[in-house]
């Protein structure tokens, strides 16, 4: 781990004229030049800066105590890792940490419907959602995305889409270092076919200060046992794959009270062409001699896995 100066971001809470009286930040993950959210409770973070071929001007996570440089296996945990590390140095007196992505937000305003997906063109203005933050949280321990379900077990699809031996892995890990997740890891993985994605949760400092705690200690453990040299780009980030389901562990391990809310997907450019594009982009990414056919598979993933 890396250890830096800290670069203070102007931003701040509730329009409030000191750092010190912050209480609720959301961190937004980027690794590219996007549209930045307008509203100062969201901070944007470069994940990977110190690899990065891109100077978004916005806080890196390659200052102060990080990993950033181990972006490729660990995707945007090298920017939780970094929030995890510094945040308090920054906001010393903060209460509330919130994760998301440069594409992705929470939907507070749209909790009665089913769906638990909303495309936006725009990042959404969000007004007043450090309060709904707050209140969710009032009656919950943690907010996450609401569940994505398959139509096989976590574990058949994280396998069907990455390597089944970095579960094996994982499960080995589990048991060798908190042994009393075991059970809660099988339900998990093994008997249950619906998980929170995206690795976006809301929660007091000191809860996500835990899960950090205990994620980073797995994920570690996971890089000295996992040899990713061969290994295509896409399946290189497995600790974050990894990472994104145990989240999911936690929280039942702790029998932790859940608010599940929607998210918002940013797509400011939905056409023909630019699908086509993306399909390309997807195909290549893959590298599989049937590509299309798995990125059809994909696709139905998404939705059920059929």
């Amino acid at each position: 781990m890396k250890q830096q100066t800290v670069n203070n971001p102007s931003f701040f809470c509730d329009n409030e004229s000191s750092r010190s009286n912050c209480r609720i930040k959301i961190l937004v993950c980027y690794y590219q030049p996007w549209e930045l959210p307008k509203n100062p409770l969201f901070l944007p973070i470069q994940a990977g800066k110190a690899v990065s071929k891109f100077d978004l001007k916005i806080q890196g996570d390659d200052t102060g105590n990080n990993i950033s440089d181990k972006n490729a296996t660990f995707s945007e945990f090298t920017a939780w890792y970094w929030v995890w590390k510094n945040i308090k140095t920054i906001y010393p007196n903060i209460e509330y940490v919130g994760l998301s992505h440069y594409r992705r937000f929470f939907n507070l305003e749209n909790v009665y419907f089913e769906s638990p997906k909303f495309i936006k063109v725009k990042i959404p203005e969000m007004k007043n959602y450090d309060r709904l933050f707050v209140e969710r949280l009032s009656s919950a321990d943690i907010i996450l995305s609401k569940p994505s379900f398959f139509s096989c077990s976590v574990k058949k699809q994280f396998s069907h889409w990455h390597n089944e031996s970095d579960y094996l892995c994982l499960k080995d890990i589990i048991h060798d270092i908190c042994p009393q997740y075991d059970d809660s890891f099988k339900l998990v993985f093994e008997n249950n076919n619906g998980i929170s994605l995206y690795c976006m949760f809301v929660s007091r400092y000191e809860l996500f200060n835990d899960y950090f705690s205990w994620l980073f200690a797995i994920l570690f453990e996971a890089e000295k046992r996992i040899n990713v040299s061969e290994y295509n780009t896409y399946n290189k980030r497995v600790l974050a794959f990894l990472a994104e389901r145990l989240l999911n562990v936690y929280v039942l391990h702790h029998n932790l009270k859940a608010a599940y809310e929607p998210i918002y997907f940013i797509e400011p450019e939905i056409n023909f062409r630019n699908s086509i594009k993306k399909l390309c982009k997807d195909i290549v990414k893959y590298c599989l001699p049937n590509g299309i056919v798995n990125l059809v598979k994909e696709r139905k993933t998404r939705v059920g896995l059929k």
